[in-house]
């Protein structure tokens, strides 16, 4: 973040930023319980940097934003629905977190469904 927001930089501080999805159970919970369950996983995954009571790492400001349905729900059968990059019409391809691919619909699921549309594309041109 200090690359892109110099106003950021701080060499005795970082920056941390999070996504639960999809977050049905959390999405009634207080930011409070939110921010204890997040330093307790956090203290798991990064033991020597971060403890749950925060006696490592301190939070100094946080913000929780809530989005209710910013990620569909997965259910069984659903993943057929999913249409391909490369469409039955001969030229016309998609792209879109909604298309065939590994993530949920999520920035990185955009991303690599551009990248399997732009292969699908350079497959169909170089053939």
């Amino acid at each position: 973040m200090s690359v892109t927001c110099k106003e950021y930089y701080d060499p005795d501080r970082s920056m941390l930023e999070l996504v639960f999805a999809p977050a049905e159970e959390w999405i009634s919970r207080s930011d409070a319980d939110i921010i204890e369950a997040t330093m307790k996983e956090l203290s798991k995954l990064f033991p020597d940097e971060i403890a749950a009571d925060q006696s490592k790492a301190k939070i100094l400001k946080y913000h929780v934003v809530k989005t209710p349905r910013s990620v569909y729900k997965t259910v069984p059968d659903c993943e057929p629905c999913r249409p391909l990059q490369r469409s039955p019409v001969k030229g016309f391809y998609l792209a879109g977190d909604f298309t065939k691919q590994k993530y949920l619909a999520s920035m990185e699921g955009a991303v690599l469904s551009g990248k399997l549309c732009a292969q699908a594309i350079l497959q169909d041109t170089h053939q």
